[in-house]
């Protein structure tokens, strides 16, 4: 699919676009030295947030061993299983660096710590044991209030983006149900159940717990994790505001449910 994003003038006024691109950063990103970061195992869903942060705003990271294409990077990391970090899988991972005083702002307007995660160096194009789990990468240097107010007008595309950024989705054979879940830092957690609450359909979730690395995480109640689910993405696809790989995983296994 081919969709053209229009860049917003700025990344901090209010806007489905910049709602979408600051729920990624804060599910799977990181923030240090006038640099944001943000991490996507999807391909497409990496050259949309570059768009919506401007060509001219983003760089190829510094390690020449990674392969740079159009100002995103991209390597293989063998990655943890965010429920169980005995379990490991290979997949593709990008890359979207953003530099400039964006930074400073947006700790300021958006009350996101500084430093926020972590810069990886990546050795190679080969498997990497280290952890990449948000959860793990989170610093606790500040006190974040995570305060989303000005983006709140737009909590769909928000939502979605902290979904594709720490969501889980796991096809529950044996119930026929689909499992959505978020796993990161307890803080993010609180708010993302706020936000969870401003969609219209319901959304009763179970009490954050600890999760088997560390951070913590809590799930949807599997009846209503359809609806939710559906919510999310509806009226996608004239925005280009998604990963179409989560997506396509997601209705996917809905589907399958119905169909069962």
């Amino acid at each position: 699919m081919s969709l053209e994003i229009t860049a917003p003038a700025n990344l901090l006024d209010p806007s489905p676009e910049t709602a979408y691109f600051w729920g990624r950063v804060v599910g799977d990103g990181a923030i240090a030295d006038n640099r944001i970061r943000i991490r996507t195992s999807d391909e497409t869903a990496a050259h949309r947030l570059a768009a919506i942060a401007e060509p001219e705003q983003t760089r190829d990271g510094s390690d020449e061993t990674e392969q740079k294409q159009d100002g995103i990077t991209h390597h293989v990391r063998e990655r943890e299983y965010l429920h169980d970090t005995s379990i490991t899988r290979r997949e593709n991972e990008y890359m979207v660096t953003v530099t400039g005083d964006i930074t400073a702002d947006a700790a300021s307007k958006l009350g996101l710590p500084t430093p926020m995660g972590a810069f990886e160096k990546v050795e190679s194009d080969e498997p990497s044991n280290a952890t990449s789990n948000a959860e793990t990468d989170i610093t606790t240097t500040s006190h974040p209030d995570y305060d989303f107010a000005d983006l709140t007008e737009y909590t769909q595309p928000l939502l979605r983006g902290l979904f594709e950024g720490c969501g889980t989705i796991c096809y529950k054979q044996s119930a026929g149900a689909v499992g959505l879940s978020f796993v990161h830092d307890k803080r993010i957690l609180e708010r993302i159940n706020d936000l969870l609450g401003n969609l219209s359909v319901p959304t009763p979730t179970s009490d954050p717990a600890p999760a088997s690395g560390s951070g913590h995480w809590f799930s949807l109640d599997d009846d209503a994790a359809p609806a939710v689910g559906r919510q999310l993405y509806a009226d996608t696809d004239s925005t280009g505001l998604f990963a179409p790989s989560r997506r396509r995983k997601l209705l996917g296994c809905l589907d399958r449910i119905d169909n069962e």
